[in-house]
């Protein structure tokens, strides 16, 4: 129970980190790029050596972490567009609602229990990103969103489904046993590679500034972005099925992240959000239930 907790906790604070960027001015898909090679820096100081195996292309999971090191770049991309064209509110529920995804799998496929009480469950836990995600202040310029605009959120939510069935699937196949900080490095090599390829192709069209405040931000993010993966993959072989990570997972990052907001950016207490803690608490208890 204590890795997933602190795989929420470490999330939620990559939420702070990413308000951070916004409050000095960073550029996020600098800091995003170098963020991914600092994780597999941490990769190799948590493995005390290099922690890219030498028959990387020979790994069961090779596969897997090419595929998701380039979705991971993607949808960090469609999110950005997300956030832009519909605001922070509609991007955090599509994202969130992946859950969806590793949880049907968990119960359908793999045959996870999963009575009246877990479905009620997991119907609250989407309620309760909704309300925790909810802000009245943020509104969408309806004038400029178009029908076609919205695949960039449906795009967000295909994504990140994609991500967490993966590495749902990935464990569960035992293709990455013990959290396997080879698989968690090389995905994230691959990802910064992609968006190096980016940074180059932006080079190329337009003047990019560069600016150290960036590489700051990246190793900021960098460190608890590699544990946010590589603690999900443990808590998954710690006997919890995906029908319940997933939703907790989820549910409780939201939830720490409002905290974090209340505490350090002395954010509102709305009975939006008093809502969905109650959702989120009754959620993860009937989820957990056995």
């Amino acid at each position: 129970m204590w890795i997933l907790i602190s795989c929420i906790v470490l999330n939620a604070f990559i939420g702070v980190i990413f308000k951070l960027f916004d409050k000095y001015k960073i550029d996020n898909l600098q800091a995003i790029v170098i963020n991914y090679f600092v994780c597999v820096a941490t990769a190799a100081a948590v493995n005390g050596g290099s922690p890219i195996p030498h028959d990387l292309t020979t790994q069961p999971w090779f596969y897997y972490a090419f595929g998701l090191g380039f979705i991971f770049i993607i949808v960090f991309n469609l999110m950005a567009l997300t956030v832009q064209n519909f605001g922070v509110v509609v991007a955090t529920i599509f994202q969130k609602m992946s859950l969806i995804a590793p949880t049907m799998i968990a119960i359908i496929v793999y045959s996870e229990p999963a009575g009246i009480v877990k479905w009620f469950g997991i119907l609250c836990s989407i309620l309760s990103i909704i309300l925790l995600s909810y802000q009245k202040s943020e509104k969408t310029d309806q004038k400029d969103t178009s029908a076609l605009l919205w695949l960039f959120p449906i795009l967000t939510f295909i994504g990140s489904c994609l991500i967490d069935s993966a590495l749902y699937l990935i464990e569960k196949q035992n293709l990455a046993q013990n959290g396997d900080i080879g698989f968690v490095a090389s995905l994230f090599l691959f990802a910064g590679v992609n968006g190096l390829l980016i940074l180059i192709f932006q080079a190329f069209r337009k003047k990019v500034t560069w600016q150290w405040k960036n590489l700051v931000g990246g190793i900021a993010l960098g460190i608890p972005n590699f544990f946010s993966i590589y603690l999900l993959l443990l808590a998954l072989q710690q006997g919890w099925g995906g029908s319940i990570v997933f939703p907790v997972n989820n549910v409780g990052i939201l939830v720490v992240a409002a905290i974090f907001g209340l505490v350090i950016f002395h954010e509102k207490l709305t009975k939006v959000k008093i809502a969905g803690f109650g959702l989120a608490i009754l959620s993860i208890i009937l989820i957990t239930m056995i």
